[in-house]
This record gives C-alpha cells, sequence and structure tokens, in this order.
C-alpha cells in the first residue's frame, strides 16, 4: 500500500535527501494554522500528544497528478478524517456557513471521524479521506515520480 504526496513546489531534491515532514511538505496540503488552532480546543482529552497538527501533512491514497512522492504506509501515526465537515468548517472562515450546523458541533464531529489509515481501509466510514500523517517519512522510504 502507497501513499502519494504532490511535488507543486518542485523541491524534490530537498525531500529526497531529508524526507518529507511539516517543513518540507508541499503547503497545498495546508493544514490552515487558524482552524486547527480551534479544533485543538474539542480535542479529546484521551489522544496521545504525537497527534499535532502543527507537524501534520498530507497525502492521498492515488496518484493526484505528476509529479508526486510515493512511499509505503510506514507508520501507524497516520490518521484519516472526513474531509467533507473539513470543507464545511473552512466555511466559517469565509462566514458561508448558511445551513451548516454550529462550528462546535462540526468540530466535535470531526474529532469523531477520525480513523487509523488502517481502520479507514478496512471499513470506509466515509467517502472523502482527509489523510495526515503526524511523523516525518524518511528519506530512503521515497520515491519521485515524475
Amino acid at each position: 500500500m502507497f501513499l502519494y504526496h504532490l511535488d507543486i513546489e518542485n523541491d524534490s531534491d530537498r525531500v529526497l535527501k531529508e524526507g518529507l515532514n511539516h517543513s518540507t511538505a508541499t503547503k497545498w496540503y495546508s493544514t490552515s494554522g487558524k482552524l486547527f488552532t480551534e479544533i485543538d480546543c474539542f480535542r479529546p482529552a484521551h489522544l496521545p500528544k504525537w497527534i499535532d497538527f502543527k507537524v501534520a501533512f498530507g497525502a492521498h491514497l492515488e496518484p493526484f497528478e505528476k509529479p508526486y512522492f510515493q512511499f509505503p504506509m510506514f507508520s501507524d501515526k497516520i490518521l484519516v478524517f472526513n474531509l467533507d465537515i473539513s470543507s464545511d468548517l473552512f466555511a466559517y472562515l469565509y462566514e458561508d456557513v448558511k445551513g451548516l450546523p454550529s462550528k462546535e458541533d462540526l468540530m466535535k464531529q470531526y474529532w469523531e471521524s477520525m480513523h487509523t489509515l488502517e481502520e479507514f481501509l478496512r471499513y470506509k466510514p466515509f467517502s472523502n479521506p482527509a489523510i495526515y500523517i503526524f511523523e516525518a517519512v524518511p528519506a530512503m522510504f521515497i520515491e519521485y515520480i515524475e
């Protein structure tokens, strides 16, 4: 099983040398600091400390467009959230919220949608996944596809 990360910023040399992490990852996968700071207010108390959106970066289950980085599912610190809920939360940043649940309800739903990647692949609880990796992908695992 492979995961994929776009190389929009054409920084392949750095990624292939240093690996993928929050500072080498493509900013297209941004975790939008303001939004995730608020989401953390509703973070369940029992979650491990490694679940920290300040160090997270995104990936896809399938290649999106070239060029991209390909790497194996190497860790259990890869989580999946419902992207539809994220989209609704982003609407609050732009004040386009007509017909949406409250921001607080959406934040709670966001955390409830969290699954490990293995759980998500096994049960497919929703169709629009947002995949976040919470630790660096070592350079030796990464292949660059042009």
